[in-house]
Parts: structure tokens; sequence; C-alpha cells
């Protein structure tokens, strides 16, 4: 499992742009990490590395928001979700296009769905994060 260091949110958004640059759509990409570890600021490189030219921000309050770029994007955040049925409700991850990549903020509530990517930031020390990524070949 590849591991990153960030000492920075430029870094961090950084990682996520050079991660972003790798999906080729389909791929489903779950965010772990404490509230502050940096899972919003990932996600804005990722988005960035898809060719999304709106801003990006937690979609905490929307549950989902959708974004066109070179690959269609939708940013989950899973932070409120009390129940499953919930999920359903937003018709979380079903229909999706084959093209579209679903980035999950919060992924670590469910249980992963068969070839899920989970991207771990834990915060260490200041500003300095550890990114792990598992799931996608180097």
């Amino acid at each position: 499992m590849p591991v990153y260091w960030s000492d920075s949110e430029a870094a961090t958004r950084e990682c996520g742009e050079r991660f972003g640059r790798r999906l080729r759509g389909g791929e489903i990409v779950l965010l772990a990490g404490t509230l502050g570890a940096g899972k919003t600021v990932f996600a804005q490189g990722v988005a960035a590395a898809l060719g999304v030219q709106a801003p990006v921000v937690s979609p905490t309050f929307t549950l989902a928001v959708r974004y066109s770029g070179r690959l269609p994007l939708v940013h989950y955040d899973l932070y409120r979700v009390q129940h499953p049925d919930e999920l359903r409700e937003i018709g979380f991850l079903e229909a999706e296009d084959p093209n579209t990549v679903s980035l999950v903020e919060w992924g670590d509530r469910i249980p992963a769905p068969a070839g899920a990517v989970l991207v771990s930031l834990q915060v260490e020390a200041g500003d300095r994060r550890r990114i792990a990524i598992d799931g996608l070949d180097p």
C-alpha cells in the first residue's frame, strides 16, 4: 500500500491531483479520516485532475454533488448519514455511468463495495498528514 506524506493543504491537494490523474472512470474511492484530516482537500485535488471547474466543497448537507469534467464525478459525504435507508434515498452508488468516479468522504462508515479504493488520511503532528492508498495499483 503506497503511503504519501503531506505538510500542507497544497501538498494534500497535489497528492489528490496525482491520484486523480490515474483514474479512468468507474472507480469508487472511499476517503477515511478524522474531522480536519484533509478529505475535502484531497477531493479538491482529485476533482482538479478530472477537469472539474466548479468549486468543490464538502457536500455535508446535500450528501451528494455531481460535477462535470473529463470524467463525471459524484462527491458524496456520509458524515450525517445515520441509517442505510438514507443512502437509498439519495441513490447512493446506484445507476452510475461506468465512466463516473464516485468519491465518498467518511467512506469508512459503510462496508467497502467490491473493488473500492480506500484513501486513509491521518493527522500526525501539526499540518503533517499520512495518506495511505489501498486498492489502486501503483
